[in-house]
């Protein structure tokens, strides 16, 4: 029991790890889509124009198809493909594109150099696709593997024996395109006879558009599919197709065209002869299941042709001249099985005639269930015209388009009781008819006139968009490699007949609708687009078609005069009345919009574009309609500000769940509009209209609470909502491209936590933060699209770099188109792709400049400002130290000096009264002899000036300032007087005697202060030598003396 509960342990162990390493990794900076297919069979990796210039590097091993389509890679050799060993399939398609037919913008003149034995180790390699690429040569040391290679719009134009005999196990092969008017080869395309014999497998053969003038001799018998359209042949033998007995598909078109208005350079056959084609040409081709005769000027249809072809299941005829050969013709006896028939654009040059007439031998069709008639160019359609088709039981779809039909009566199509999709588009019916009789216009044109008669008609639209004047129908575009297609898409709209049975009378003259003229109950699906109806329907004009559920009413002049329109379809599903603009852009008028009310089975409600800016119905009304689209028209009107008539215009819509207002030019929404939007809308679409953050508002979404969707692309908001989950809890899709945001708030995506899509490509966003993209919420999204913003890729981004590195979400072009917008530097780099270890190196760097700099700029500093600022710094100091600390009395010390006498010592007449007067009286003569302080005896050598000053100062009783008129001026006197007054402040003792020598015309407020508080402390010398002695026994005193005993009475407050 033990050992087999262990062996249960291990095989669970190994299927873990299996399905571990089953998983595909592969690098972030991998600048293409990978997809893994089910159960990781293959592994698809497309770098469709992605500009590479070289193999990507990061490709996963297990890769199986690698797509390097629409790029400029310029060569190729055996170390590109060495180590993805599993490729099936490489497409390497449009890499140098030839001159004619590439872009002008990037015209490549050098071909893809392919070196030999490229692709030799792919031993799996199933597929390679090189068009487009200017190759000469088939490349060499292909593998054996190869089963399909295509080498289309190349130069290869010389095909031998020797080109293909390292493919002998190729069976599909395309060389087409290689030598015709937009890539000529200016040389004759040449093919050795039995060049193609030796591919013993070969299935398919495409030599299209290579100016060939024979059918290649010699062709494998195991082909099923031959396409030589576009050549030049001229005849068809007996011969050329003997031993084609497995030939499915053949198509020899465009070989002796048909140019009369074709829309490419044409040359015909000489004379116009047409295709010869031999009666038993096609003898041999028992299974021949597709036959394409298109545009070789064919007169007639041999009915030998078809002798042998009895599995024949579709054939075109179209662009022939058999508008006479139809009326009599009897191939169609051959062809019981034929399912698709094609006779387009076979009208007569000159004529038109009055009516279709087809053989009889039509009824022989019994498996028709396409038949095309177009461009055939009839007056009428009458009974006899569709005679030999009324029988046929599964004839499903007929084509009568662009026939310039003026007449028919619609009923006789009812006959045809197969049918599904019967289109009438693009004629000239103009009113209803029971009959023949008054339907259309008076009088016909003459027989021999023909509306395609116009060199230039091709250009219309209707025929340009038809395939019959492409100048290559099946041909693929870069994009896309799928290969004859084989059957047309049709072009009625798919939405439209998936209902049942379809009519399609588009682009014709009708301008008026009576009940009689569409009197088909069994219709489903019903096109009267184009017609330029300018009624005002009344609920009547469909009165028999009770069944219809699908109405196409655009481009046409709508007039909604009345509610009841539209009333009598009660199965009605889709209506379209798009490009109705022509009454709604007229003033004035009634429209009745609420008839909506009356179409109880509505679902789908389509008017775009029709510049609706007023209307009677304050409210549409409907309880079964859940989508409207109600693009390019003028809600700007109907919710002006100030008006509210129109907030609840879609309120009624009670099923609702998609609306398209875009293109409305809105740059308002009234906040009570959001109140009036109906409860159950899920898809809100806002795109294209001119909304700013001012005129959103976000807190409104909370009344939405069914909604999923919100597309607010192509406007002009420049942020987003502080926090999306707060504005919507139900939001799944959020579309914001194209816009003008800057940047995202902190909390965006805060428990947004049931947002799966989130569109902010092409936007300005240079930098996300970490709170914005919160991992609860971004690792549970879908998609996530960033590209084409302006990304600022500094260290400041290491976080987003990381994220974006890390992140398992889906970020489509992450490696190519989510870029870097700055530095220049980084300019164009992809965001993932920057070095996040120059981060780090940067961030050392950073300090250790940051370090220098500021000490180089603090020695600066401080050199400078103690030289220049060493005393305000000093002063400042001691002042903030004074008011931190609050002033206090100092200690008192006995002075040194009686008085620190300031004077000029570069006057030599005031030293010289200092040493010999004043030193004589004060120190040497009197009962107390006075010590002073001088400059120049008493400092200290080498001390700093200022230092010598404040000690001077300080050590002194008094400070006695000897002026004169040149002193008073100077810095010296300037600092001691600050710094002896600075002791009133700081002791509250004032120290200072002024000593004048000579008069100072001084209207100082300070001096006159002085002398009104203590005259005695400002002398001057006098000029009357009797008065000397006074002056020496007053400056005595007033030395000897405190100086606030000596202050004026008046001053009152006490030092």
């Amino acid at each position: 029991m033990f050992f087999q509960l262990m062996c249960v342990a291990l095989l669970a162990t190994w299927c873990c790890l299996s399905i571990t390493t089953a998983i595909v990794s592969y690098p972030k900076t991998l600048p293409c889509d990978v997809v893994e297919g089910h159960n990781g069979s293959t592994v698809t990796v497309d770098c469709t124009e992605r500009s590479l210039r070289g193999i990507p590097r990061g490709i996963p091993r297990d890769t199986t198809n690698l797509t390097l389509t629409i790029n400029h890679i310029p060569k190729l050799n055996s170390t590109s493909f060495s180590a993805l060993e599993n490729l099936k399939e490489i497409d390497m398609r449009c890499n140098c594109v030839p001159i004619k037919i590439g872009p002008k913008d990037r015209m490549c003149t050098q071909s893809v150099i392919i070196e030999e034995n490229t692709f030799a180790s792919l031993k799996e390699l199933r597929a390679l696709y090189l068009d487009g690429n200017q190759l000469y040569t088939i490349p060499k040391g292909l593998p054996q593997s190869l089963i399909l290679l295509s080498l289309e719009v190349n130069h290869i134009y010389n095909i031998s024996k020797v080109n293909l005999s390292e493919i002998r196990n190729i069976q599909m092969l395309y060389l087409s395109q290689n030598c015709y008017y937009r890539n000529p080869c200016n040389a004759s395309y040449a093919i050795e006879d039995g060049a193609f014999l030796q591919l013993n497998n070969l299935t398919l053969l495409c030599l299209k558009s290579n100016n060939l003038s024979f059918i290649p001799h010699q062709l494998p018998p195991s082909l099923k599919e031959l396409y030589l359209y576009n050549n030049n042949i001229q005849v068809v033998t007996g011969d050329d197709f003997k031993n084609l007995t497995e030939l499915q598909i053949l198509d020899i078109s465009g070989n002796c065209p048909r140019c009369y208005n074709a829309p490419f350079p044409c040359i015909p056959c000489p004379n116009n002869s047409p295709l010869n084609i031999s009666k038993a040409a096609f003898k041999m081709l028992t299974k021949l299941t597709t036959l394409r005769l298109h545009s070789n000027s064919l007169t007639c249809v041999q009915s030998e042709w078809f002798a042998s072809t009895p599995e024949l299941r579709e054939l075109d005829l179209s662009s022939n001249f058999l508008a006479r050969a139809i009326g009599f013709t009897d191939f169609p006896r051959y062809l019981g099985k034929l399912e698709e028939l094609d006779l387009s654009f076979n009208y007569e040059l000159q004529r038109y005639p009055e009516t279709l007439r087809l053989s009889c031998s039509f009824s022989y069709l019994e498996s028709l269930r396409i038949l095309r008639l177009k461009g055939f160019v009839f007056q009428q359609l009458q009974s006899e015209s569709i005679a030999p088709l009324k029988h046929l039981p599964n004839l499903e779809v007929v084509d009568l388009g662009t026939n310039f039909i003026k007449m028919t009566n619609l009923s006789i199509l009812m006959e045809l009781k197969s049918f599904k999709i019967i289109s009438l588009s693009d004629n000239k019916i103009s009113s209803p008819s029971d009959g023949l009789d008054g339907v259309g216009f008076s009088g016909g044109e003459p027989l021999y006139w023909s509306p395609m008669s116009a060199s230039a008609q091709y250009q219309s639209k209707e025929v340009r968009e038809m395939h019959y004047f492409r100048y290559d129908e099946y041909a693929r575009s870069c994009k896309y490699k799928d290969k004859e297609l084989g059957k047309i898409t049709f072009f009625v709209n798919k939405n439209c007949s998936q209902f049942g049975k379809t009519l399609d009378v588009s682009r014709n003259n009708i301008f008026f609708l009576h009940s009689r003229f569409l009197n088909f109950g069994e219709l489903r699906c019903l096109n009267l687009s184009g017609n330029a109806m300018s009624q005002s329907l009344n609920g009547s004009e469909f009165t028999y078609l009770t069944n219809l559920q699908y109405l196409d009413f655009s481009y046409n002049r709508l007039d909604l005069l009345y509610s009841t329109a539209f009333q009598e379809l009660k199965n009605l599903v889709i209506l379209d009345i798009s490009y109705n603009n022509h009454y709604f852009e007229s003033e004035g008028l009634t429209h009745m919009l609420n008839f909506t009310r009356n179409l109880k089975k509505l679902k789908v409600l389509l008017m775009n574009n029709n510049k609706i800016s007023t209307s009677t119905n304050t409210e549409l009304e409907s309880q079964s309609l859940e989508r409207l689209e109600f693009r390019n028209n003028r809600l700007d009107m109907l919710w002006r500000d100030g008006d509210t008539r129109y907030v609840n215009y879609f309120k009624n819509l009670l099923n609702l769940t998609v609306l398209d207002i875009s293109q409305n030019n809105l740059n308002f929404i009234p906040p009570e509009v959001f109140s009036g939007l109906p409860d159950k809308l899920s898809e809100l679409y806002l795109k294209n209209n001119q909304l700013k953050d001012e005129s959103f508002n976000w807190e409104k979404l909370q009344l939405l609470q069914s909604l999923q969707v919100l597309d607010l692309s192509g406007n002009s908001l420049t942020s987003v909502p502080p926090m999306l989950s707060i504005c919507s809890k139900s939001l799944k899709k959020l579309l914001l491209h194209k816009n003008q945001i800057l940047k995202l708030t902190p909390d965006f995506l805060k428990d947004a936590h049931k947002l799966e899509y989130l569109d902010l490509s092409y936007n300005h966003i240079q930098h996300i933060e970490k709170s914005s993209f919160p991992d609860d919420v971004v690792d549970k999204m879908q998609k996530l699209l960033l590209h084409n913003n302006r990304f600022l890729c500094t260290c400041n981004a290491t976080w987003f770099i990381t994220w974006l590195n890390r992140t398992t979400v889906t970020i489509p072009r992450l490696a190519t188109d989510v870029t870097c917008a700055s530095p220049g530097a980084q300019r164009g780099q992809s965001v993932i792709s920057v070095d996040l270890l120059a981060c780090q190196h940067s961030y050392l760097s950073i300090t250790l400049y940051t370090l220098m700099t500021s000490l180089v700029l603090s020695f600066l500093t401080l050199s400078i400002s103690s030289h220049l600022f060493l005393w305000d710094v000093w002063y400042i100091y001691h002042f903030c130290r004074a008011k931190f600390k609050g002033y206090r009395r100092l200690r008192s010390q006995s002075s040194a000096y009686d008085a620190f006498v300031m004077y000029d010592k570069e006057d030599s007449a005031v030293t010289e009264w200092v040493m010999k007067e004043m030193c004589a009286h004060l120190e040497e003569r009197g009962d107390r002899r006075l010590t002073l302080c001088l400059e120049e005896r008493d400092w200290i050598p080498g001390c700093p000036l200022i230092d010598n000053l404040s000690q001077s100062i300080h050590n002194s009783k008094r400070t006695v300032f000897i002026l004169t008129s040149s002193y008073l001026k100077s810095g010296n006197f300037k600092t001691a007087f600050y710094m002896a007054n600075q002791r009133l402040m700081d002791e509250k003792n004032d120290v200072i005697v002024l000593i004048f020598l000579e008069k100072v015309a001084c209207n100082s407020k300070y001096l006159r202060l002085r002398k009104r508080l203590f005259k005695r402390s400002v002398l001057e010398w006098p000029t009357n030598p009797q008065a000397q002695l006074y002056f020496w026994f007053s400056l005595r005193s007033v030395l000897a003396t405190e100086s606030h005993k000596q202050y004026n009475n008046l001053f009152k407050e006490t030092l």
